[in-house]
């Protein structure tokens, strides 16, 4: 029942901000615009992201269990575009790195990744630099593996009729992203953002390629994140554009 409760709670906040931020910005796109330059843009994006994720019960049944910790890469690298329209800003990305540990007898990966699609509003009027909140969601989940292996040289024989220890668990959740951006955008972008991560699922420990799901298994919490972005790709204005095609008649 107290869970039950808890989760009722959860579900009711996430409402509430959400009815928030959705008044929010019915504000913003009512008010008048005094910004009659249209602006248009798109940056293929090249995000480092930063997770901040409690693994502390995860790490603690591993190591009672004889097993390497679940250590994530602290810097996570990927891929994704960001589009400009007035004062709109669209992001797509996606990132996946792996951190290895490689022993002598036995080697671990830890891999997170994560999925984003978000979209902000530009609270300044210079489509040189932005300052947007924004809102969208964001799906993030860790891989552990570990492998056993021979510390030395063996033969054909010894090695399929010996036994090697492998463990492979997933862990996903899909949540709400809240966020706060500032950027500068030209012909490249630099781009920082920080976000908080509100559940809109439990995240639970799975195996068999995420079909069958381990009962009575450690929690694991994705908090918030930091990402620093680096683009290119171009930006340009209304008045840019007219300037430009003037000088060249």
């Amino acid at each position: 029942m107290a869970h039950y409760k808890k989760d009722n709670s959860m579900k009711q906040k996430i409402l509430i901000l959400a009815f928030l931020l959705v008044g929010l910005t019915n504000g913003l796109i009512a008010q008048t615009d005094s910004l009659k330059n249209n602006v248009f843009g798109g940056f293929i994006i090249f995000p480092i992201e930063f997770p901040i994720i409690d693994n502390q019960q995860i790490n603690n049944e591993l190591t009672g269990l004889g097993y390497p910790k679940c250590e994530y890469s602290a810097a996570n690298i990927g891929i994704g575009l960001q589009l400009y329209s007035n004062r709109w800003i669209t992001t797509f990305s996606f990132i996946k790195t792996t951190k290895k540990d490689d022993n002598d007898t036995y080697l671990t990966e830890v891999e997170y990744r994560s999925t984003s699609l978000n979209v902000g509003y530009d609270l300044t009027k210079n489509h040189r630099y932005s300052i947007y909140p924004y809102v969208g969601f964001k799906g993030c989940g860790l891989n552990y593996l570990y492998r056993e292996k021979f510390p030395n040289e063996t033969s054909f024989n010894n090695y399929f009729n010996t036994t090697l220890e492998y463990k492979e668990i997933t862990n996903s959740r899909a949540n709400l992203d809240l966020g706060f951006g500032f950027s500068y955008q030209w012909f490249f972008l630099v781009n920082f953002r920080t976000g908080y991560l509100l559940p809109l699922e439990e995240a639970r420990w799975n195996i068999n390629n995420n079909q069958d799901k381990l009962g009575s298994s450690p929690t694991l919490s994705y908090n918030y994140y930091f990402s620093l972005t680096i683009g290119l790709g171009n930006i340009a204005s209304d008045d840019e554009l007219r300037r430009h095609y003037n000088r060249n008649e």
